[in-house]
């Protein structure tokens, strides 16, 4: 290791226990850009169930997005999976168009991981497609959140002892 490598490794370790814990406050304002966006699955109304479920697999999210020339129509997740089709007697080479939820939420590549978070949060979701000029450009699912947020906490704030002066709400344990 050089010199100037240590100079800039004690540069980026932080040296009080405050420091250390900014990372929710940094991460929520990072643009979703930081996570992995180009991992989904597009597919037109009118493919077949049975194919749109063979191709949701493909997905680590669970869901295909709807889309006619790039514009989304439509999502089919695990979801509409679970409480439109199974045990349903449907009939597995209709269009995916007849059982995918129409009103899809997204967000442009402007908004910030906070921003999802927050929409995950309140209406449930799990993924949530990313736009530019309307037009289908990226993907984001919970579990790309929740990576990110992992590598995202460097190893010492996981491990810093407890704040002396702390009081917990819930006694913990047995």
């Amino acid at each position: 290791m050089s010199v100037e490598q240590s100079a800039a490794d004690q540069k980026r370790v932080p040296e009080k226990p405050e420091d250390k814990t900014d990372a929710p406050r940094r991460v929520r304002n990072e643009s979703v850009n930081q996570l992995e966006t180009d991992d989904f699955v597009c597919i037109e109304p009118q493919t077949p169930l049975r194919e749109a479920i063979e191709r949701m697999k493909e997905d680590e999210g669970g869901c295909v997005i709807v889309c006619e020339t790039g514009r989304i129509v439509g999502i089919f997740t695990e979801r509409d999976l679970i409480a439109k089709v199974v045990g349903e007697g449907v009939d597995m080479d209709a269009p995916v168009s007849q059982h995918m939820t129409r009103t899809v939420e997204t967000l442009t590549f402007d908004a910030t991981i906070g921003d999802a978070v927050e929409l995950m949060n309140q209406k449930g979701y799990r993924n949530i497609p990313l736009v530019r000029d309307g037009q289908l450009h990226g993907s984001i699912s919970v579990f790309d959140v929740i990576t990110y947020l992992a590598e995202s906490y460097p190893k010492e704030t996981m491990n810093l002892p407890p704040v002396p002066a702390q009081v917990m709400d819930t006694q913990e344990g047995g």
